[in-house]
């Protein structure tokens, strides 16, 4: 292939066409094209760079995308948790259960655990040690 054809692959790729469609514009085979893009550093996926940066929701630093894996929003777990703390409003928690409490009676609210009984730790202790007059008879 001449030079002017590498061009024009490396253009085609840089706007994110495939190997086969390349090979059928310019009337090559599929791995011929890829034989050439490997040789000449033009990357094995499809290379669309402007789609693969993002940044960060949480500190604002650039996050790379990685190929056909879910879109990143954070960079680590610490900016996720973060964040989460900063716009609880914006998180969507749909398995909310509203729960009334083994020992005391009250309600609250639960996440995730419709089978949960006590409120708090405190409920549960009190509940499981407290003493009953029914055995000191």
């Amino acid at each position: 292939m001449t030079q002017l054809s590498i061009k024009e692959i490396s253009r085609m790729r840089a706007e994110g066409l495939s190997y086969a469609k390349i090979a059928s514009a310019l009337g090559a085979s599929a791995n011929t094209i890829k034989s050439i893009c490997q040789r000449n550093g033009l990357g094995g996926r499809t290379a669309a760079p402007e789609k693969d940066l993002a940044v960060c929701e949480q500190c604002d630093l650039p996050i790379v995308q990685r190929p056909g894996r879910k879109r990143r929003r954070f960079c680590s777990d610490s900016c996720r948790l973060a964040w989460g703390k900063d716009h609880p409003e914006q998180i969507s928690r749909k398995a909310v259960y509203t729960l009334v409490c083994t020992h005391c009676g009250g309600s609250f609210d639960s996440y995730g655990n419709k089978a949960r009984k006590f409120c708090f730790h405190a409920c549960y202790i009190a509940h499981r040690f407290e003493k009953t007059t029914e055995n000191d008879a």
